[in-house]
């Protein structure tokens, strides 16, 4: 059952990773950029209220400090991770970027290790070097070699990978404590509705702040534009990607909630659950930009692929 979840999970952010796609045509800058994350958090935030609601947990907003904490860490993680994936692929080619978000699926399997004492198996490994080995092939399949990313542009890239195996790791935390499958809980637990619902507040926050600085900044280089005209400007952007974006928000809670639901109700080990998300969606980008966006697949897609599937297999089954 849980890798039905796992399968449910994939599929949204295959789809997510589409409309990504289309939304990137509307980018013109990066106040663009942190704009429309900010509007899918907040999209986010309705989405959770709603599934709060739903599950009737609206008592347990009034969560104790430890887990806000927890849903703290998670939110800035999700905006570092946004934030940091928005302004690397303006360094960094595309596929670059993507490479180093596998790698850091790794890390909340790291984590737990010394944590919780979680194993971590030599089959697990092996199957994750397999899925590295597959980014590294895929790699090659881009073509936009043309930018250098230097210092900036490196770093730019570690936050995102890390922001992405934080989150990861928060939800850890969560499953350990405030859930009933946890190991160390003190009888105080939270539905994961309460739980993402949080975390998105205050992603959607981090991301405000962003973007309020970005635009301030950008003002004082435009002292000669109108406050009315400049705020105006700032939005306009915002009505052809809102289709997409509204999609985006829905995918992402949707795939967050069903990866809680495989490793908090059903027990899917972490050091699974992530990195094959991660290889998963190696190929199920590589279809889509072949299916949707005339996107030939060529040798290294094909080898990448398969190999990333060899690991997968091997961190599942063995």
């Amino acid at each position: 059952m849980a890798y039905l979840f796992l399968l449910l999970a994939l599929l949204c952010l295959t789809v997510k990773g589409y409309c990504g796609k289309k939304t990137s045509n509307y980018v013109t800058s990066t106040g663009d950029s942190l704009l429309f994350n900010l509007l899918r958090m907040l999209f986010c935030i309705l989405i959770g209220l709603v599934v709060v609601f739903a599950e009737r947990a609206g008592r347990e907003l009034a969560v104790e400090p430890a887990m806000l904490w927890i849903t703290v860490g998670a939110g800035v993680a999700n905006a570092a991770f946004l934030a940091g994936w928005l302004l690397a692929i303006q360094k960094n080619p595309l596929v670059t970027v993507d490479v180093s978000l596998t790698i850091g699926s790794i890390l909340p399997a790291i984590l737990c290790f010394f944590m919780f004492g979680d194993a971590i198996s030599p089959w697990k490994m092996g199957g994750f070097a397999l899925i590295l080995a597959a980014t590294a092939v895929l790699a090659g399949y881009s073509k936009d070699t043309g930018k250098r990313p230097g210092l900036l542009g490196v770093l730019l890239v570690l936050i995102a990978a890390l922001g992405d195996g934080l989150s990861g790791f928060f939800q850890q935390l969560y499953k350990q404590y405030y859930t009933e499958v946890g190991t160390r809980h003190h009888g105080v637990f939270y539905a994961k509705s309460v739980y993402h619902f949080y975390t998105y507040v205050f992603a959607a926050l981090v991301l405000l702040l962003c973007f309020v600085a970005f635009a301030l900044w950008q003002y004082r280089k435009q002292s000669n534009t109108p406050k009315t005209q400049y705020v105006k400007g700032l939005f306009a952007t915002c009505r052809g990607p809102l289709a997409h974006i509204v999609v985006m928000a829905i995918c992402l809670f949707a795939a967050s909630y069903f990866q809680t639901v495989a490793t908090n109700d059903f027990g899917m080990d972490p050091q699974v659950l992530y990195p094959v998300t991660k290889g998963g969606c190696l190929i199920t980008v590589n279809i889509t930009a072949m299916l949707f966006f005339g996107e030939k697949p060529n040798w290294r897609s094909v080898i990448g692929s398969l190999i990333a599937l060899g690991g997968i297999v091997m961190m599942s089954v063995l």
